[in-house]
């Protein structure tokens, strides 16, 4: 299915896929790869995740390739490049099976996270391996998966948790090797201001869209505490895009013990206040399971019967 988009409509994103593989049962937080690991070991558990966020009546599915790179299945699984890109690989595949046993109308983004989730650090939240590296380093390193995933044909490709304007800026001039791809771009931000690197999140967000004037289709923030998707998405304001956020459930990731800090909370209450900024694309990152994707889905249908 490819991706349309409908002016009149808030596209709604699922949440947490690792998170909610850590409620199901599967221990993901200490695990290199995240909820990638369910790629590997447990392929059954990922399918019922996923059903439940396509139940849950989202439109967009995202696959568990936020951590996984062909090298960290090479060197943490024992895996082959080939054994590895196909893992990479199948993840469309599951959650196009889902949805299509589903007969859902649901699309599926293909999940590209920074260099530093692959350094299962935290070091996305702060972007410190930025200066150290140089556009061109960033597109060789990122090249091997979004090859991959542009060979199995997603409707999008998400650039999720960016930390910094240089960063980004190598993947949109990366995405450009595959003309036929398109998706979104959404920033990890410290503030209300700046990127996870500290530049001004205006700029990083301009930088984008100047050089991806057609396949990038969608600016914005995820993973940041619901309380600053508005003010930051005002700092974008002028951009010619549609605006995307989904935040955590207002939680912090401590990589020191793996495990998140504060207790968290609804996101829903915040979702009115989203669309009234003019954001198209709406879901949630870490702690928002599916049980919170249905009441912000009855939220969207509920104010969109008003518009």
């Amino acid at each position: 299915m490819n991706f349309t988009r409908n002016d009149n409509k808030i596209i709604l994103i699922d949440g947490g896929l690792g998170t909610t593989l850590h409620e199901y049962g599967l221990a993901v937080f200490d695990d290199p790869l995240w909820s990638g690991k369910a790629l590997v070991k447990e392929q059954e558990l990922l399918a019922k995740v996923h059903r439940d966020f396509v139940q849950a009546k989202c439109d967009v599915i995202l696959t568990a390739t936020y951590q996984v790179t062909v090298d960290n299945l090479m060197n943490y699984h024992h895996l082959s490049n080939e054994q590895a890109e196909e893992i990479i690989y199948n993840s469309v595949k599951i959650a196009r099976n889902v949805i299509d046993e589903e007969k859902a109308k649901c699309y599926v983004a293909a999940s590209i996270g920074p260099y530093g989730a692959a350094l299962s650090d935290g070091s996305e939240f702060n972007g410190w391996y930025t200066d150290s590296m140089t556009i061109e380093q960033f597109k060789d390193w990122h090249r091997p998966r979004l090859a991959v995933l542009a060979r199995a044909q997603p409707d999008l490709i998400a650039f999720e948790t960016i930390p910094s304007k240089k960063e980004a800026e190598a993947l949109v001039e990366l995405l450009k090797e595959f003309p036929n791809v398109k998706g979104w771009l959404s920033f990890n931000c410290q503030d209300t201001k700046t990127t996870a690197h500290g530049e001004p999140i205006e700029e990083a967000a301009a930088s984008v869209c100047l050089k991806s004037p057609d396949q990038i289709i969608a600016v914005g923030v995820n993973c940041v505490h619901p309380e600053t998707v508005v003010p930051l998405i005002k700092q974008m304001n002028k951009m010619d895009r549609d605006f995307i956020a989904y935040p955590n459930a207002g939680v912090t990731w401590d990589p020191e013990t793996m495990t998140f800090k504060n207790e968290g909370r609804l996101i829903a209450p915040f979702i009115r206040s989203y669309i009234d900024a003019g954001i198209k694309y709406i879901g949630g990152c870490c702690n928002v399971n599916p049980n919170q994707i249905r009441t912000i889905r009855d939220i969207i249908d509920s104010y969109s019967s008003y518009l």
